[in-house]
């Protein structure tokens, strides 16, 4: 399995995180290449699923992610199904007035020993690359927005 993992320091509070982080419907707007989000309930609480295509390398993966674990402000863990297999682990820690985001993925390509190769050459550079402009991206958005957790309304910042 590889291991991708990156963190960063979010000025908002785990609610105000998570508030954007559990709304899949707008994943696109901070992860590189996302697109066709379906959401299917309960998510984001254990069982909720979310089928989504990523185009990286001129290529369009279709990967379903399932919720093992959603602990409100603290935790989202997801089982990656499809192009990828494997978790997603995104961990919600208190730091200095804000929150720390901390994002994993711990995953397999299929094909075997050919995946491990692709994986070796080509994909972990590139998930490594994604994964990072992905949390700047989500820090900007959490950053500009107030975002009350209990309604689920996003108001913009006077600029």
């Amino acid at each position: 399995m590889a291991i991708v993992q990156r963190n960063v320091l979010i000025k908002a509070s785990p609610q105000q995180t998570m508030a954007l982080l559990s709304d899949a419907s707008r994943w696109p707007e901070w992860y590189p290449g996302m697109t066709e989000v379906n959401v299917a309930a309960p998510f984001p609480e254990q069982g909720g699923s979310v089928a989504f295509k990523v185009k990286s390398a001129g290529l369009s993966l279709a990967i379903t992610e399932t919720v093992l674990d959603y602990q409100p402000g603290k935790l989202q863990l997801l089982q990656m199904d499809g192009m990828l297999s494997g978790r997603a682990r995104w961990e919600l820690t208190p730091e200095g007035g804000g929150t720390r985001l901390t994002t994993t993925f711990d995953y397999t390509l299929p094909g075997g020993v050919f995946g491990r190769i692709a994986d070796a050459l080509i994909a972990k550079r590139m998930n490594d690359k994604n994964l990072e402009q992905a949390l700047h991206n989500f820090k900007g958005l959490v950053e500009r927005q107030e975002v009350d957790p209990r309604m689920g309304a996003r108001a913009q910042e006077p600029a």
